[in-house]
């Protein structure tokens, strides 16, 4: 019975010795690529695991050559890395994970297990051991553009394998002294490994489904900006569409004067056109040529003009960027609404803004500030909080922003002093393809 109950418990140790490797591959390297060389390679790889670990055929030093091959094998089979990282890889996760195990059978003979529960009970443990330092690193490489779940989340998470290595210490405890727990010692302590490896799957499918929800709060934002300025082309279309239509009308009337030789009628009448159309426009403060930028800051500069707000604007740009026309109107288009948010509620009617965007030699400037009143929050980590009530759809400006910048390897320097609020934005337009 016993030697039954070995064999199944290390057909199922080695898989989860697979899983764990293949944990840390997803937590440095991402998604695997699924392929059926990958498939062969994993397969062998659980076959060495299991004669190894049943018969014990290899001796120490082949045993990690073979570990160390073998990961090196699947990692290029299933990931597109470089030849030194995936050495570096394969070596450095089988040389932690043999110190972790020698480091746990030191304590473990330390504690008084005997040479017989000595190698189970070590097995166990390691693994737990690794399962645990495999989240941690989770936690500390986390790309940190996007939200995690909470500190006292996480916290409550790593309770769970420490708890569980102390129950199976106590369990091999009893079984070293009582020969008739042997079946229940492993049962249990197989149970709570695999119990822990689903509870770590589980914290990792919530930390991808808060980035995900984030990115669809990102999505969201970016529509709404489009929208808005679909809702200004339109507008600028239905006008133009009304001049086309009145200026035949002005034109006949203009040829009539004409033909009578009523001159200086005609003369009134232009000068009369002139001013209606100049006072019916928008005054345009940004003429770059670059249409997403000129229409923000138009757009914006209008905003402030209605709310009796300073807006000064500078700006040197060419109408053609080496960046998405989508995250320009995200940077921008946030930190203008951010502006406008923050003069709207100074109560003394003091508000300004001021703009300097530039573009020399493939470097993007962009410097906005602004004065505020209202005291502004930041979370636990030392994002911005919104102001508004739908913090739903709101409250995600700065966040959307950095995240744009660092695809063309940009960076983003706030800072809060004295109730004036400024942000700098450097891109670097030689990390991008032109676009329109």
């Amino acid at each position: 019975m016993t030697e039954y109950l070995t064999i199944i418990s290390e057909l199922f140790l080695s898989l989860l010795h697979l899983l764990i490797i293949r944990k840390y591959m997803n937590v440095f390297w991402g998604p695997e690529i699924r392929n059926l060389k990958g498939y062969i390679e994993w397969g062998l790889y659980y076959v060495f695991l299991l004669v190894g670990n049943i018969n014990s055929v290899f001796p120490p030093h082949l045993l990690l050559v073979g570990n160390v091959l073998l990961i090196f094998m699947i990692s290029s089979a299933t990931r597109k890395r470089s030849l030194k990282q995936r050495c570096i890889f394969s070596l450095l996760i089988c040389t932690v994970w043999m110190l972790v195990e020698v480091i746990v059978m030191m304590i473990l003979t330390f504690v008084g297990f005997d040479s017989r529960t000595l190698q189970d009970a070590g097995s166990f443990i390691s693994k737990i051991c690794m399962l645990l330092l495999s989240v941690i690193i989770s936690h500390c490489i986390k790309d940190k553009h996007y939200s995690e779940i909470p500190l006292l989340y996480f916290l409550s998470i790593l309770l769970i394998p420490v708890s569980s290595i102390y129950v199976m210490h106590h369990i091999f405890l009893i079984a070293a002294t009582h020969s008739e727990y042997m079946i229940f010692s492993a049962t249990a302590s197989f149970l709570l490994l695999v119990v822990n490896y689903i509870i770590f799957e589980v914290y990792d499918w919530i930390s991808r489904n808060a980035e995900l929800r984030e990115q669809n709060r990102l999505y969201a934002q970016q529509l709404e900006l489009c929208s808005q300025q679909a809702e200004e082309r339109e507008s600028l279309y239905l006008e133009i569409r009304r001049i086309r239509h009145d200026l035949k009308n002005h034109l006949s009337g203009l040829l009539g004067m004409v033909q009578t030789g009523q001159i200086s009628d005609a003369e009134e009448y232009i000068l009369r056109m002139l001013d209606i159309g100049a006072g019916s426009l928008p005054e345009e403060v940004s003429r770059s040529g670059n249409i997403v930028i000129d229409s923000l800051i138009n757009n914006a500069y209008a905003a402030a003009q209605k709310d009796n707000i300073q807006f000064d604007v500078n700006v040197l740009v060419p109408a053609s960027l080496p960046f998405e026309s989508g995250h320009l109107a995200i940077i921008l288009g946030n930190l203008l609404e951010n502006a406008l948010e923050a003069c709207r509620d100074i109560t003394d009617g003091k508000g300004f803004i001021c703009l300097d965007i530039s573009y020399a030699k493939d470097i993007f400037q962009l410097c906005i500030k602004n004065n505020y009143q209202a005291k502004r929050k930041k979370d636990n980590i030392g994002h911005y909080l919104t102001t508004k009530n739908d913090n739903i759809y709101h409250g995600l400006g700065l966040s959307s922003i950095n995240h744009a910048v660092v695809n063309y390897h940009g960076q983003m320097d706030i800072t809060d002093n004295d109730n004036l609020f400024q942000v700098i934005v450097v891109m670097y337009g030689s990390h991008s393809e032109k676009a329109g």
